[in-house]
């Protein structure tokens, strides 16, 4: 198999979150399939046995696809609390999960914010489906900045964060308020 496919979704079929997802048993090693949870598990041994970090005080931050291992770990009560920029969490339901639900399991068992750009999926923004279940998120918040919930960036496009144009006014100001905002999120929940 080539290492650098043309096809995104091909490639991203050989990271699931973990070997169940492409049928094979959880002990198998496979060259052509690398779980995603395999690495968070590994970094949070890290994080435990180095540092002596507890694993109930170590949050995440995805961005772009890795919005979704976050929020699937975060369903499973891995992390503290999750934070992602420009999520796309539609690989759920190409690895035969149901987003909406992954969405409701993770803001059951821990706080999320997500920063969303324009031309990100409706579901993400204000009304959408999983906006909806952040807003409702149980989490007891102190203030508007510590609120689970997804924000808007309207004018912003997919990947602003992490890969836009910050020699343009908007980009950095927008890119440093999302910033802002997760980091006042994450000193809040953890």
């Amino acid at each position: 198999m080539d290492d650098h496919p043309d096809d995104f979704w091909e490639w991203t079929s050989r990271y699931p979150y973990d070997a169940q997802e492409k049928g094979l048993d959880a002990n198998t090693e496979c060259k052509e399939v690398h779980p995603v949870k395999k690495d968070i598990e590994l970094t949070i041994r890290h994080l435990s046995t180095e540092y002596g970090i507890d694993q109930s005080e170590i949050s995440a931050v995805g961005f772009c696809w890795g919005v979704w291992p976050v929020t699937k770990a975060c369903s499973m009560g891995l992390f503290k609390c999750g934070v992602g920029f420009h999520p796309s969490l539609q690989f759920e339901d190409k690895f035969g999960g149901d987003m909406l639900e992954m969405v409701k399991s993770a803001t059951g068992q821990v706080p999320l914010l997500y920063c969303v750009s324009g031309n990100d999926p409706d579901y993400l923004k204000k009304g959408g489906s999983v906006a909806a279940v952040l807003e409702e998120s149980k989490h007891i918040f102190y203030n508007e900045q510590t609120r689970p919930r997804c924000v808007d960036f309207p004018e912003m496009k997919h990947g602003w964060i992490s890969r836009g144009d910050t020699s343009v006014k908007k980009v950095r100001d927008d890119a440093e308020e999302a910033l802002r905002l997760a980091t006042d999120f994450l000193r809040h929940w953890m």
